[in-house]
């Protein structure tokens, strides 16, 4: 794992949210809580595209970052 995306991880797991560059382009990485009584089962954890506001969801920040570390390696900037 790369020292930045070591560093999003560490970041998202104390503050529960970290926004980073990638490819020029500004991305959140942020927890997700929901409260009441619904039985349907949601992500843990968001990842959303600053300029589209589109977002994709994980089980767990490992896996987040995981996929982090395979499709966007190269982050240039961590915001925080």
């Amino acid at each position: 794992m790369t020292k930045k995306l070591n560093t999003i991880r560490n970041i998202a797991k104390d503050r529960k949210w970290v926004s980073f560059l990638y490819d020029n382009h500004p991305y959140s990485l942020l927890h997700q809580s929901v409260a009441g009584m619904g039985e349907e089962e949601q992500p843990e954890w968001l990842l959303q595209d600053e300029m589209t506001f589109e977002m994709q969801g994980f089980a767990s920040l490992e896996a987040a970052v995981q996929w982090l570390s395979e499709h966007m390696a190269d982050i240039t900037d961590i915001l925080a």
